[in-house]
């Protein structure tokens, strides 16, 4: 069945903009998760929660004999950089951004308070309705997702909130999407030894050992590819030499950092002896060459079976409400569901907006797309937990 269309779109956009007008850096959220928590009272949610970090769970409460599910998004944005006028959260144009009709502009209006005020805004439309549901609905909101670590909603998890099913708001251009490639961030020394930098040939030059092991990289590093999550990648994202130029000295240290994205089927483990092979392969053949590899940072990948119940619920309620199922793809980002699915819970993505304008100067929303995501949300919601 087609729920009621009893969605109050004006309030729905109006409430996206006070959430753009608000900053909420990671680890700043605390104002924007009381208006959350509010809004979600205003709306008559059964339940509100907010825990010791700042996260702020919804609960519509049904009879217990159905599904739980879960619409997640987070509340805090990156950093404003150079964006012009980035808390405004004013309607603009969408023609300079590649899209129809208006668009709502700020930091973080695509990444991702218009899916956050979707989902709020979904739950609000169930309770208008009056529907009696099986399962019961948790909107959450979390904290420092932004932070790559998963803070909030691991926190959220370690609390002991379950669910059956998920959502994640981020971005997709309201396609649906199962999943991204990992992250990991590996630092990789070289040690040489100085000298004066008049005498070169007095010391073993670390910038020119890294240089063998960046030409290796480019030339006998492989990667491998998925059918959905799409080529593992492998970028140099960082170098610096010490002790540095103040001095002419020859550098006895050089370290990069490399940002590789990685597949679901290879392990840290695995990782790391694909890049000490070409490290040995080098000191094999150069007796000088010495070096040191460690990982900094470790975001797991996300892949849900297309054939997953949620999955094909996700399509349904796109059809639904916009005439077509729509294609199902990958995110090039990391998202919170890789850490929602590591608990057991097979999560799904759709959003609002443009992904690729996430964390830009060209930061917006379009209007449109926020009113049709929180519909779709809507009839997942009733496909899903109604009685």
């Amino acid at each position: 069945m087609k729920i009621p269309d009893v969605l109050e779109t004006k309030r729905l956009i109006d409430f996206t903009k006070k959430l753009i007008q608000t900053p909420s850096l990671s680890l700043q959220e605390q104002v924007i998760s009381k208006i959350i928590q509010k809004e979600m009272q205003d709306l008559l949610y059964d339940e509100v929660h907010v825990d010791d970090m700042g996260n702020v769970v919804g609960i519509l409460k049904g009879s217990g004999t159905g599904p739980t599910l879960m619409l997640n998004g987070h509340m805090d944005h990156a950093g404003v950089g150079d964006m012009a006028d980035p808390f405004s959260g004013r309607e603009m144009d969408g023609e300079p951004f590649g899209h129809d009709g208006p668009v709502i502009y700020g930091r973080g209006a695509v990444d991702m308070k218009g899916a956050v005020a979707s989902m709020i805004y979904a739950g609000g439309t169930i309770k208008k309705s009056g529907m009696k549901l099986s399962g019961h609905v948790l909107v959450s909101c979390v904290v420092r997702e932004e932070m790559a670590r998963g803070e909030g909603i691991l926190h959220l998890l370690e609390k002991g909130w379950k669910a059956d099913y998920a959502v994640s708001g981020e971005p997709s251009g309201l396609t649906v999407r199962i999943g991204h490639r990992g992250k990991m961030e590996l630092k990789v020394t070289t040690i040489g030894r100085t000298s004066h930098g008049g005498f070169p040939q007095g010391g073993i030059n670390a910038v020119m050992k890294m240089n063998k092991f960046i030409n290796a990289l480019q030339e006998k590093y492989p990667l491998p590819d998925h059918s959905f999550l799409g080529r593992a990648d492998c970028t140099v994202i960082d170098i610096k030499a010490s002790p540095g130029a103040l001095t002419p000295i020859v550098p006895d240290r050089c370290e990069v950092v490399i940002d590789r994205r990685f597949l679901p089927e290879e392990s840290e483990e695995k990782l790391l002896a694909g890049f000490r092979s070409i490290l040995e392969e080098i000191r094999e053949q150069d007796p000088e060459f010495k070096y040191e590899i460690e990982t900094l940072k470790w975001f797991p990948s996300m892949f849900t079976d297309p054939e997953s119940p949620i999955v094909k619920a996700m399509l349904n309620a796109r059809e639904k409400v916009m005439g077509d199922p729509g294609t199902v793809s990958a995110w090039y980002f990391g998202v919170d569901g890789t850490f929602i699915n590591q608990a057991g819970i097979p999560c799904v993505g759709f959003g609002p907006g443009n992904e690729y304008l996430a964390h830009t100067p060209r930061d917006v929303v379009p209007a449109a797309q926020v009113i049709t995501a929180s519909r779709v949300y809507s009839q997942l919601i009733a496909d899903m937990c109604k009685e």
